[in-house]
């Protein structure tokens, strides 16, 4: 992914619709990111990390607003660990959430890393990929693993927007 400005940014937001509410609360610090070449795709979310858009690069920049909420805890008091939905890392269930999207009239929703870093998850580039690979026993190659990110994307994201316009 290409770096972004702030202005650049601020012009996806407003070609995409998003609530003027929702633009006032995302930060966004580009110079906070020295990883661009490595994602697929990048979250900006507001102060509680309870809102936010997800940026798709392409042809054409896809902005999709998203409401994130952390997983709850089961009558145990334990939060079960999950599989993302984006990029089947293994989660321990304190760093996992929910994601919905909202399409027309209707949400979908998915689990998913609580820290949205799913491009670097699949390039081996964080501890929780490296304890997945053990507990998944997955032994393919992090291009086939950046590959079925994309295609994930690709298919969730951009084709649902594209059968809302």
């Amino acid at each position: 992914m290409n770096a972004l400005t702030k202005d650049e940014l601020a012009q996806f937001l407003d070609q995409h619709r998003i609530k003027p509410r929702l633009k006032r609360e995302l930060r966004f610090t580009p110079e906070a990111i020295t990883d661009w070449e490595d994602r697929d795709f990048l979250t900006v979310v507001n102060r509680s990390n309870s809102e936010g858009v997800l940026v798709l690069p392409g042809e054409e920049y896809l902005v999709v607003p998203f409401a994130l909420q952390p997983r709850k805890a089961n009558a145990s008091g334990r939060t079960e660990a999950i599989i993302c939905d984006f990029c089947a890392t293994w989660q321990r269930g304190s760093n996992s959430a929910v994601i919905s999207f909202e399409k027309e009239n209707s949400t979908q929703s998915f689990l998913c890393c609580g820290d949205l870093n799913c491009s670097l998850h699949v390039r081996g580039k964080t501890s929780a990929s490296k304890l997945s690979r053990t507990q998944l026993r997955e032994n393919i190659s992090p291009q086939a693993r950046i590959g079925r990110l994309q295609r994930w994307l690709s298919e969730k994201l951009r084709q649902a927007d594209d059968s809302a316009v």
